[in-house]
């Protein structure tokens, strides 16, 4: 008797089965799921075959609810990914073989000498950890639950132009670890909100009503307005001190000594920004010309507590 070929063979490595395995219970769920995947991504030849819940619940004879739970767990194993294209849903396949893979796993692929090659064992795909943001680990520092943190992210990520926002991370942070510690409920329509206030300011204007609003116990925190800032107006702004400062990016506060960012430096001093740049400081902008450096030396003796 003649054996056919496997011209669509599912190959499962066992890293991955080894995954499948230590979900105990759930082992054998998980593995006909992936291998359902895999034998319709084969047959739409692709690694984002489209299969509704619906239709996996058909083709393996189960209840919807069993669909979803054993999906959920394959996302949350990293192992598939839901992706929409307008009304449907796709089920996008991290871990597939290309024809020319499989023909090697198989032993059937030849090279062009007609010389057969050796079949290898698949190549384990370790997944790499993710760096963690300082929004992240700060939330984690403070014992929000990970899976919580990441939801959380997820959100902030799906709010439209999201990258065109600049916030101090760590003071949207405390105010979301705030809220989450006080039962005080939010939705991505607040973290946006809240995003736009912080948008642009300097840290200090960030962190310091967020502080009060924590402190008062308030369900939301107020910025004072651009018109209104004692800070904003010096952002762009430049210093000749024994070097030059170049444009001033951001303004911090560390205990009672304020932090200058600038482009090229960044500078700890107890001087408040109105004296240091009314002394110092100068606008490339208007095209001023900067402070000489030999009239302003002596009044630098104590001034900057350190230079990084």
């Amino acid at each position: 008797m003649q054996e056919q070929p496997i011209d669509r063979a599912i190959i499962i490595n066992t890293y991955l089965l080894q995954k499948f395995m230590n979900h105990g219970r759930d082992f054998a769920n998980l593995l006909a799921l992936y291998s359902f995947y895999i034998h319709h991504a084969n047959l739409q030849k692709t690694n984002q075959p489209l299969a509704t819940d619906d239709f996996v619940a058909k083709g393996l004879k189960w209840g919807i609810d069993r669909v979803k739970k054993t999906k959920k767990i394959l996302k949350e194993m990293k192992v598939i990914e839901v992706v929409q294209k307008r009304q449907y849903y796709y089920i996008h396949l991290f871990f597939i073989y290309t024809k020319k893979k499989i023909a090697e796993i198989l032993g059937e692929f030849e090279s062009k000498g007609k010389e057969k090659i050796v079949p290898k064992e698949p190549v384990e795909e370790v997944e790499k950890p993710k760096v963690k943001s300082i929004f992240e680990q700060t939330l984690l520092k403070n014992r929000i639950n990970e899976k919580r943190v990441e939801s959380i992210r997820k959100s902030i990520l799906s709010i439209k132009g999201v990258a065109n926002y600049k916030f101090n991370h760590t003071a949207l942070a405390r105010w979301i670890t705030y809220c989450e510690r006080n039962s005080i409920s939010y939705n991505r329509n607040n973290l946006k909100h809240w995003l736009e206030k912080l948008s642009g300011r300097t840290s200090i204007e960030q962190i310091e009503p967020i502080h009060k609003a924590i402190k008062e116990k308030w369900k939301n925190f107020y910025i004072t307005p651009i018109e209104e800032s004692k800070y904003h107006k010096f952002l762009g702004k430049s210093l000749m001190l024994e070097r030059d400062c170049d444009t001033l990016i951001d303004i911090g506060k560390i205990e009672e000594k304020f932090v200058y960012q600038f482009k090229n430096i960044k500078i700890t001093t107890a001087e408040a920004p109105a004296d240091i740049f009314q002394r110092c400081g100068y606008d490339k902008r208007d095209s001023k010309d900067a402070p000489m450096v030999s009239n302003i030396r002596d009044k630098l003796v104590g001034l900057i507590g350190r230079f990084g």
